[in-house]
This record gives C-alpha cells, structure tokens and sequence, in this order.
C-alpha cells in the first residue's frame, strides 16, 4: 500500500521535527533540531557549523512552509505535511529542501573531518535527532550502500531523499531513522 508506507515514513519524519511536540512543525521546531544537534556534537555559537546548520534549516523551513502550509498559519499540521508527502514526494523536488540539510548535517557529524561517516558518527547523528540507540544503529547499516564500512555525503543524501519518495516499506532508504512500523 503505497500511500501508507509514504504515510509511515513522513509520520516518522514529522515526529522527530516537531520538536516540542505541539503537533505542528514550526520555524522554531526546526531551530531546536539545529541546536540539539550542534550542542550534541559540542559545537558552540561561535562554529562555522553553527551557523551553516542553522542556514540550511531555516532554508528548509521557508521551503517547507511554501509548498505545505496550506492555510498559512506559520506552522505545519501532520496532515498539511501528509498531504505533501503523498501528492509531491519525487526524487526531483528534493535538491532545494534537503541537499543544504544534508551537507550540513553530514559536516556537524563527521568529526573527524575525513569527508565520510563510520557508523557510529552516523548513529550520533541519529541520536542528536532524539532516536534510541537500536534505531541509530539500524539507520546506519541500512545507507551504505557499497558496503565500505562508511558513508559518504552522497549515499546520506540519497537515502534521506528516497526515505520521501520511495514506495517500498522494506527498502534499504526506509530505515534510515530506524526501522518503520508495521502496520
């Protein structure tokens, strides 16, 4: 069933960016996530990082809220979002909202600075998100795609991208913030 399994991976998504839990994404949501991660990999305001993550998300908010919101109350309901996901999640609407989150991401997790992420940087990341530690580990087993024992920026990108877009539940991008439920 196509529309649940987009279902279950945006639901997954929505719950990791509303973060004060309200139900709704909000601009300042996506500042939490930012802060909650920098601070999670020691960053401080004073970082490049800092400010380059904090641009790509509020790059991703006004994307975001442009093609989501549909009664323009500066917020995102669950199902605003959902309707999104189901109607317009394709590989080439992709670039604009998370390339800039991607690599962004990926720099603040790569602390070694070797241009790729072992798995347990790739699982910081994931746990900087707010997911447990099981669900870090399938997330980074699950995107490497050459199977070298690291992930470069582009299989994360790829696989944040497909997460959104494709249809099939068992599918390596599907588990990229851990397993989904079945349902």
């Amino acid at each position: 069933m196509v529309a649940g399994v987009i279902a279950q991976k945006s639901d997954q998504w929505f719950n990791l960016a509303d973060v004060d839990g309200n139900g709704y994404i909000e601009e300042v949501d996506l500042q939490r996530l930012a802060e909650r991660t920098l601070t999670h990999f020691g960053y401080t305001k004073e970082s490049p990082k800092w400010a380059r993550v904090h641009e790509a998300y509020a790059k991703a908010w006004q994307i975001m809220y442009e093609l989501t919101d549909t009664d323009k109350d500066n917020r995102i309901s669950r199902s605003e979002f959902q309707t999104y996901m189901d109607r317009h999640a394709k590989p080439s609407t992709a670039d604009g909202l998370l390339r800039p989150i991607t690599d962004a991401e990926f720099q603040v997790a790569d602390t070694n600075d070797d241009g790729y992420l072992s798995p347990d940087e790739y699982a910081e990341l994931l746990r900087a998100f707010g997911l447990s530690i099981r669900d870090a580990r399938v997330g980074a087993r699950s995107i490497d795609t050459d199977n070298d024992g690291r992930i470069s920026s582009e299989e994360y990108f790829v696989a944040c991208r497909d997460l959104y877009s494709r249809e099939a539940a068992d599918d390596r991008s599907s588990q990229v913030f851990g397993p989904l439920t079945r349902t």
